[in-house]
């Protein structure tokens, strides 16, 4: 019996394991294509900065230490801030934060970015300002530093305690569960940075991440939930760790359930917008989506389903009501007739509509 079906019902198929881990290889021999930074017809600037970060700390009595400190590696971040032009300080703007920065700065065009800054909506008196974009990506030509990212946005596991959370990922010479050391250099580090740039505090602060990007924005929903007042998770690797996320999730609920509401107040977090999105079997789903108060699809439409898109909707339907019935947030989830490598890019570009 799998972990999801034992904490949240929701029976992990065969058929979403094998295809998931069946997902095409990234391209990791064709640097990206780094001339957006110095466009001059994108109505933005970029400001960079790099970070960095020891090799994680490994649990010295584990008798794999040996083998897991081969892998252990410091990880180099490079950060591009994307700022509008006649952007006002005077203004809080709003902020959205792209895990996988380099694969994000190849994905954008010029007149994605222009589309963001309408008439130069920063001057004007009763328009709010375009949103500012911060990328989070690492110092390689490449779109991805899978070994960096595989630690950085994967969780530790609920047993771990203490600050030793590495561990090695089962099939692959790396490490896994960073996820909390991640952010705190987001929360210590880059936002600091980006907020003294800016020079005001932001408006609202957005994250959007894919795959195992997306699983790090639900790990941040439901252990920082605080953190942001938007969450994008893009067809997050719920298979991950035979579904650890779920119980990440199951904790959550009971943590939540267990607050103590002090009389006359409501037991709510800030108002937060919850956005899902899944790819799905393109030889049988056809895009749908679904706000929590309507019906996921037609009986009929469910019965086209694969398991393991049904097991995706499932999951987002029950993130979706108790987000809307327990905090009053805006949750909704679609499912695109798209591979997960596609859901990248058509993802990031409806976040960037719907944050703008």
């Amino acid at each position: 019996m799998s972990k999801l079906y034992r904490y949240i019902h929701l029976p992990i198929s065969l058929a979403l394991l094998m295809t998931t881990l069946s997902y095409a290889q990234p391209d990791l021999t064709t640097p990206i294509d780094f001339s957006l930074l110095h466009s001059h017809d994108t109505s933005y600037r970029f400001v960079t900065q790099t970070f960095n970060q020891p090799a994680p700390q490994l649990d010295t009595t584990d008798e794999n230490t040996q083998e897991l400190a081969k892998l252990a590696t410091p990880r180099n971040y490079q950060v591009w801030l994307a700022i509008p032009e006649g952007y006002d300080s005077s203004k809080p703007a709003n902020v959205l934060y792209l895990l996988d920065g380099n694969g994000v700065l190849d994905d954008l065009q010029e007149a994605t970015l222009r589309d963001l800054t309408p008439g130069n909506s920063a001057a004007s008196t009763d328009r709010k300002q375009p949103p500012i974009l911060v990328l989070i990506g690492y110092q390689t030509p490449y779109r991805f530093d899978v070994a960096a990212r595989a630690y950085d946005y994967t969780p530790p596991l609920l047993t771990s305690t203490g600050i030793n959370t590495a561990f090695q990922e089962a099939g692959r010479a790396r490490l896994n569960g960073g996820a909390e050391t991640f952010y705190t250099l987001i929360e210590d580090e880059i936002k600091p940075w980006v907020a003294q740039r800016l020079g005001t505090a932001p408006a609202s602060e957005a994250i959007w991440g894919h795959s195992y990007g997306g699983l790090f924005v639900l790990y941040t929903l439901l252990k920082h939930p605080e953190a942001y007042q938007n969450y994008y998770s893009a067809d997050p690797s719920l298979w991950w760790q035979d579904g650890e996320m779920t119980q990440y999730w199951q904790a959550y609920q009971a943590s939540f359930a267990a607050q103590p509401i002090p009389q006359g107040v409501n037991k709510q977090s800030p108002r937060k917008t919850i956005r899902l999105t899944f790819s799905g079997d393109t030889a049988t789903v056809a895009s749908r989506a679904a706000a929590i108060s309507e019906p996921v699809t037609a009986v009929a439409d469910q019965q086209a389903m694969t398991p393991a898109d049904q097991d995706k909707q499932r999951f987002a339907k029950e993130v979706c009501q108790h987000f809307v019935t327990q905090q009053q947030a805006e949750c909704s989830y679609q499912q695109y007739k798209q591979s997960h490598g596609e859901l990248f890019t058509s993802s990031l570009l409806d976040t960037l509509k719907r944050f703008k």
